[in-house]
């Protein structure tokens, strides 16, 4: 029997603690859910319609999910300044198969359809991690409703290998990047207690995140904060000569680190910084013992300073592909 229990369920909180737990993917940025957030950033500018669907006392599927009204009136479905996204629970697959059970993919399905069709969006972003290589059943119904998809290639590097070996990997240009920066950049560590106001200033300085008014945007930028305060996050800042040049952030979970966003200042040495940070990130997080890095290109995002665009191939690891899917009524 399977059932759907939404957020504001009593035993949610606790059912999502086991669906994120046995989740193959455990994406950082989804690890805070509701219940963990400070009250100041679940007002009532966010709906939080997020729902597990549940057999047998065990989470199959989870979808991080919220809406929100613009000040113009339009309603915007993602999660909290992020895009929707579903997680799976890998200990609910039907073996030898490595499918789900049926019943379980409608009740997910028809829960997001009647979700669309009772709030009426203006707006869905969804992010569909192919987890287990498998397409989300979430993306064929976006796809019905006329949801566009692209795709956003990501390199896996195996942080069970050396730093010999993690380095061998990477390719000559982005190792003599690396080396110039370890012997001219003085790299700091920024989380939890060291994290403050200054950091991230000076983080969203650099991007243009800072630049654009929409509270999706500042929502994104609150997630970020709310990760290194609580010890999920952390920012690799580097000095040049005592100034403050270059600033990137990651999130991490017990077993994988993902780059979120970085950028270094343009009137720097015609040198790119950013490969450095990346590197010391990868050192830090085998420190703390994850056993993935993942990163993507920074070249899909709005460049700044085209000089620090990182191509996520050129670190090596194995190429693996999620899907954003964008729908507008």
């Amino acid at each position: 029997m399977h059932t759907v229990i939404e957020s504001t369920d009593s035993k949610f909180a606790n059912y999502w603690t086991t669906l994120f737990a046995n989740d193959p993917l455990q994406h950082p940025l989804y690890a805070l859910q509701k219940f963990d957030r400070p009250e100041k950033t679940t007002n009532s500018q966010f709906t939080d319609r997020s729902f597990l669907v549940v057999s047998e006392e065990q989470p199959v599927f989870g979808c991080s999910l919220t809406l929100h009204t613009d000040e113009s009136g339009k309603k915007h479905m993602g999660y909290f300044g992020l895009d929707a996204a579903t997680h799976v629970n890998k200990k609910t697959l039907v073996q030898p198969s490595n499918n789900f059970q049926p019943e379980a993919i409608r009740l997910l399905q028809e829960h997001i359809s009647y979700l669309i069709e009772e709030l009426q969006p203006d707006s869905l972003a969804y992010l569909d991690p192919v987890s287990c290589g498998i397409m989300s059943p979430v993306s064929q119904v976006l796809l019905e409703h006329g949801a566009q998809p692209t795709i956003h290639p990501t390199q896996v590097l195996d942080l069970n290998s050396s730093n010999r070996e993690l380095l061998r990997n990477v390719k000559k240009t982005y190792r003599g990047y690396i080396r110039w920066g370890l012997d001219h950049l003085r790299t700091e560590i920024i989380c939890g207690e060291l994290f403050n106001q200054t950091a991230s200033q000076f983080l969203q300085s650099l991007h243009l995140v800072e630049t654009i008014p929409q509270q999706p945007d500042r929502a994104l930028w609150r997630t970020y904060e709310e990760l290194v305060k609580h010890g999920s996050a952390f920012l690799v800042q580097s000095r040049l000569q005592g100034q403050l040049v270059a600033s990137s952030l990651f999130a991490y979970t017990e077993n994988t680190c993902h780059y979120l966003t970085g950028s270094a200042l343009s009137n720097c040495p015609d040198r790119p910084m950013l490969h450095s940070s990346i590197w010391n990130a990868i050192l830090h997080s085998k420190k703390l013992g994850c056993s993935q890095f993942q990163l993507s290109d920074s070249a899909s995002e709005p460049a700044i300073n085209e000089k620090n665009t990182v191509i996520a191939a050129g670190f090596g690891g194995i190429s693996h592909t999620t899907l954003k899917m964008k729908m507008n009524q």
